[in-house]
């Protein structure tokens, strides 16, 4: 099929006819509530994938067919995916969950999508909340564009936001778009079209339909000549021919301009910015078409995450090429395509009646039912409409994401070939999962399905890999660790609605300790006489404390014979028995016994007579030598935007926190860093304490616990609640 771009009704603009593109892949990215699930509403409707406009509010919305969206935590937690077909080319569109504590799929996505649409909202104010995510792209070499959402509601001009966005960018931002604005009843400012900066058209939004091409308004035309000129340069920046012909004041032809603006886009120099209205389809054409046209080849993407072997340099644009010699390195270079099949396995799901199901993105060759994958043959494949699977009886080809129901042994972020697994999960080229923070006990409420916890934790963190499993055999608890409040709640909901698995969440116990903080000595002594032979034993120890993390030492000063060396053993398997629970109530560490002295009898001494006196001993021990609380603390790192560094530093301090360093951190940017040791009984409240402080925004990490003592008389109270 040949398409045609003329964008006379499309709210874009006059492009040059091509032949059809391979399958490509968007995601959509960006903080919570953004809209992007209204996006991609909006770009299903528009395509005619679907016969009217989803809507989030009234649960028309893809995205709510997800049991989760509909259970007891707010929706926009899930993965959707979605395909569509737009002006004969094909798209696999996934849209990313946005909260900041359920960010793993965006990660897993970016390993396999060819471009990346960044989701904001008109308010420079919430501008922060995009700095990890535009970070996270410059980590993956992403080519990104910017949709600013809900211009309906804007109220400052298109610049300050502009200037905002910049100043968590280290790409240029090149807006594609200016607005055309409107007095509404009442005298308010609204936004009613826009001015497409390349081919200097004008548009004006209709509901329910295209926008129409209208006259360019007299009072708009100094405005967009200056914000061209400012696109042109940021252009030259990067093309010495663009560069000359703006200083000769040489006004450089249009299909120049597209050539380079989808040149320095491929090359990933600039991040260009659209708007619009998402819950009304409005300015979604123009980003939609802007994409068709710039977005990467399938194999560009396959070179660059090193999935094939580099070929040729791209043509003539970012998608077919347009590098002159002089790009040099710089320029998209396509990977060779040898017709052997290559597909990442990018996401494991498991759903009720498809069983374990794989999401694999297809790079060479051809995916189909029956076929031979990573070693196994292929039952059915398909898409995925929500938590449904549509079957399809077409192979799936180079570029295309495809849905593989029952794919067994293959786990996830794994490029495979038809014979096996051509890398493994650690060599990846995407982002690792960020090491969980937050943590739950979690119990099932019905002892049927104490079994089948087990399972369904295992199928969660395999599904999102910044889950973990932390079994704490020292406290009899199952512990799922995550990233934070939201985070483990939707493992909860998950497990109640995909598992029919009901738990109890309680927060985890702490693993306090207890050691002396002066030397003590004591005495055993057991004699039991009952009859036949008796009981005797008789032990006399010394306990000293040690440095934090030197356990538990023992040793035998005994001479002469005073406990015969058969016994010895006994002793400290009784003295290890009484370090289980101090006279605090918690296990004791870090403490060195002597053995000094002792009486056995010939007849009436046995181990058991010398464990039970050692025990005995030790007990006295303990209680003499000034028992004192530890508690467990975690080096932690907080990052979070430099505007609410002076609030962190308050929370860490009201959670005990020990402040150990500050530091300005290259990526994101404009964020601060404060690494401090912070009591492992805190870590509940300061999470929530922290997300307050930052909106939601702070970046925490934690270390490998270590053991310090508990202050004074908090460290009393400590003992006292947790003993109870």
């Amino acid at each position: 099929m040949s398409t045609t771009m003329n964008g006379t009704r499309g709210g874009g603009a006059a492009m040059p006819d091509r032949a059809p593109a391979a399958p490509r892949c968007a995601a959509l990215i960006g903080p919570y509530g953004t809209g992007k699930t209204s996006l991609l509403e909006a770009m299903l409707w528009i395509s005619g994938t679907t016969a009217r406009l989803g809507r989030v509010s009234d649960g028309s919305a893809r995205g709510d067919a997800w049991p989760e969206a509909r259970g007891q935590i707010s929706g926009g937690l899930t993965l959707n995916t979605a395909r569509i077909d737009y002006l004969g080319e094909r798209w696999t569109i996934l849209d990313c969950p946005g909260a900041a504590d359920c960010r793993q799929d965006m990660r897993d996505v970016l390993s396999v999508a060819d471009v990346a649409v960044v989701v904001c909202e008109p308010d420079p104010a919430r501008v922060e909340a995009l700095a990890p995510i535009f970070a996270l792209l410059e980590r993956t070499r992403m080519p990104h564009m910017v949709f600013i959402n809900k211009v309906d509601t804007l109220s400052v001009r298109v610049a300050e936001i502009l200037d905002a966005l910049q100043s968590v960018s280290r790409r240029p931002l090149v807006l594609r778009e200016v607005p055309i604005r409107e007095h509404g009843p009442g005298g308010a400012e609204r936004v009613v079209g826009h001015v497409d900066l390349a081919s200097e058209r004008a548009y004006r939004y209709r509901p329910g339909s295209a926008s129409e091409v209208v006259r360019l308004p007299a009072s708009l035309s100094a405005r967009e000549q200056d914000a061209r000129r400012v696109m042109l340069e940021t252009l030259a920046d990067f093309d010495d021919v663009l560069l000359e012909q703006l200083l000769d004041e040489t006004q450089p032809p249009r299909a120049e301009i597209y050539q380079d603006l989808g040149r320095e886009f491929g090359r990933e120099h600039i991040v260009p910015v659209f708007f619009g209205t998402a819950l009304e389809g409005f300015g979604v054409r123009r980003l939609m078409k802007a994409l068709r046209h710039e977005t990467p080849d399938v194999t560009v993407t396959a070179c660059r995450q090193g999935v094939l072997a580099p070929g040729e340099m791209m043509a003539d644009g970012a998608r077919t090429g347009g590098e002159s010699a002089a790009a040099g390195a710089e320029a998209p270079v396509r990977g060779v395509d040898d017709g052997r099949m290559r597909a990442r396995v990018f996401k494991i799901l498991h759903l009720p009646h498809l069983g374990r199901v794989g999401l694999a993105r297809v790079w060479s060759g051809t995916v189909a039912e029956g076929c031979d994958f990573a070693g196994q043959r292929l039952g059915q494949t398909g898409m995925l409409d929500g938590p449904a699977l549509i079957r399809r009886s077409d192979p799936a080809v180079a570029g295309e994401v495809v849905v593989l129901p029952r794919l067994e042994a293959v786990p996830p972020g794994v490029l495979v070939d038809a014979t096996g697994i051509l890398d493994e999960p650690d060599d990846r080229r995407h982002v690792q999962a960020p090491a969980p923070i937050a943590a739950l006990t979690l119990v099932a409420s019905r002892a049927a399905d104490e079994t089948k916890l087990g399972a369904a934790l295992s199928r969660l963190v395999e599904e999102d890999p910044s889950y973990c499993v932390d079994p704490r055999p020292e406290t009899s608890e199952t512990v799922l660790m995550g990233q934070g409040e939201r985070h483990l709640a939707l493992a909860v909901e998950r497990l109640r609605l995909r598992f029919g698995i009901e738990v109890e969440a309680r927060p985890p116990k702490i693993a306090f300790r207890e050691t002396l903080r002066r030397p003590a000595g004591a005495r055993g002594r057991h004699k039991r006489q009952s009859g036949g032979h008796g009981q005797f034993a008789d032990v006399s120890i010394e306990v000293v404390p040690l440095d934090r993390g030197e356990g538990f030492h023992f040793e035998d000063r005994t001479v002469g014979g005073s406990v015969p060396r058969n016994y010895v053993p006994a002793v400290e398997a009784g003295i290890r028995d009484a370090l289980t629970t101090g006279p605090l109530g918690f296990p004791v560490v870090d403490v060195a016994v002597a053995l000094l002295d002792g009486q056995h009898h010939a007849v009436d001494s046995s181990d058991m007579a010398f464990r039970t006196a050692a025990r005995q001993a030790m007990a006295d021990a303990l209680a003499e030598g000034d028992p004192v609380l530890l508690e467990p603390l975690r080096p932690v790192k907080v990052t979070a935007p430099g505007t609410a560094t002076a609030r962190m530093h308050a929370v860490l301090q009201a959670a005990r926190g020990q402040i150990m360093g500050l530091e300005a951190v290259a990526q994101p940017v404009g964020w601060d860093r404060i690494e401090a040791l912070v009591p492992d009984v805190e870590l509940p409240r300061l999470i929530i304490d922290l997300a307050a402080a930052t909106q939601g925004l702070a970046e925490i990490t934690a270390g490998d616990p270590r053991l310090q003592e508990a202050p004074g008389k908090l460290g009393e109270r400590l003992a006292r609640t947790h003993a109870a």
